[in-house]
């Protein structure tokens, strides 16, 4: 037991010697409890709602104000046209649509059934749920006062005009979880593989001391970056290309948009994630040190990218700490792409904000790996 014992304190000391691992392991479950505690609430609400309002009836109107009113959807515009809709949920603009036919008011006072159509991007199921089941119970509050208001005009209980709703889920109308979750998991696994790789590659030469010959040899701190980073950008490519084509013929996933734009726009996503691997490599002493930062990383990309839980759902201010992830913007692109058949000017603002983080983290990563060759 005192053998045991010796050996058990020594460990003990080596790991208050090692400040990254201890760091992990104060911070890691800290700031994801915080950090998830907050963030994850699967009770989505406040889902962006445009209106295509063809009576323009008080009626109408009022129906819109209830709507917002249960903070289940927010009216974020008006449309003229079922084009207009197509192209908003395209651009990530609005989640749902509200149209209300023309004579909706006039079916209202003839005691007829009003229909009201409720259209919503089926490419996240929980999103459906939630507009669905707001719709459907404040269809059913407004048929109430419908009943008693009539009720108490005329004395009687006539035939009751009712508002009745018309559910159109577009791209995913089978609500299949496997059309959400595998184009996601494309921007997951690639943030996975290529963090994880390009850090553990770096610690590994630190390791085996062999990292001390590339910084005598001629090579220029950029070259020993680039050239550290194109195999996996390959490997990379390569992955993509293999989840495509088993989502495709195992799980049925549809590919309505263009292939060529899709990797096209990858390639800065995988540069992105490169460059934050290197990142991690100067930090990290040990592959186990850059193991567990990737680990880091990856947690809160999976959790706040919208990858599994809705993005709407989530607090403001994690809100705007999930923009500034790559994986958030890569996983939009890829669903618009795939399943809405998205074209450039459609994602082209996700581009944006995606190519932003990565220009930044490729500066920082550049800044502190010639720091420490130098």
């Amino acid at each position: 037991m005192s053998r045991i014992a010796s050996l058990a304190w020594k460990e003990v000391i080596q790991l208050k010697r090692d400040r990254v691992s201890m760091a992990m392991i104060v911070m890691l479950p800290l700031v994801q409890l915080l950090l998830f505690g907050f963030a994850i609430d699967t009770d989505v609400r406040h889902v962006r709602t445009i209106v295509y309002d063809q009576d323009h009836s008080p009626p109408s109107r009022r129906f819109v104000l209830h709507l917002q009113a249960t903070t289940y959807s927010d009216a974020v515009g008006s449309v003229a046209s079922y084009h207009e809709i197509d192209r908003a949920f395209r651009r990530g603009d609005a989640d749902a649509a509200l149209v209300i036919p023309p004579k909706f008011s006039e079916h209202i006072r003839a005691g007829q059934k009003a229909p009201v159509q409720v259209i919503v991007n089926g490419t996240d199921p929980q999103i459906v749920g939630s507009v669905l089941s707001a719709t459907e119970g404040l269809a059913q509050s407004v048929n109430q006062r419908l009943e008693v208001y009539r009720t108490n005009a005329r004395g009687q209980r006539p035939t009751i005009g009712s508002v009745q709703i018309e559910p159109l889920i577009k791209y995913n109308p089978d609500r299949r979880s496997a059309v959400f979750i595998v184009p996601g998991l494309i921007g997951v696994i690639l943030t996975m593989t290529m963090t994880m790789f390009t850090a553990m590659a770096i610690a590994r030469e630190r390791e085996r001391g062999t990292l001390e010959a590339l910084i005598v040899s001629p090579a220029r701190p950029f070259e020993i970056v680039v050239g550290k980073i194109l195999p996996y950008v390959v490997v990379g490519y390569l992955q993509m290309a293999m989840i495509l084509i088993v989502g495709r013929w195992v799980f049925d996933v549809p590919i309505r948009g263009s292939l060529v734009l899709l990797f096209a726009l990858a390639g800065a996503f995988i540069v992105g994630n490169l460059a934050v691997g290197l990142l991690f490599s100067t930090v990290a002493r040990t592959q186990q040190q850059a193991m567990q930062m990737s680990i880091f990383f990856l947690l809160p990309n999976i959790l706040l990218s919208g990858f599994m839980f809705p993005f709407s759902a989530m607090p403001t201010a994690v809100q705007w700490l999930a923009q500034g992830l790559p994986l958030t913007h890569f996983v939009r692109i890829v669903r618009r792409i795939l399943l809405q058949e998205a074209t450039f000017p459609e994602v082209q603002a996700e581009l944006h904000w995606m190519l932003g983080i990565v220009f930044g983290l490729i500066l920082i990563t550049l800044a502190r790996f010639k720091k420490k060759l130098l």
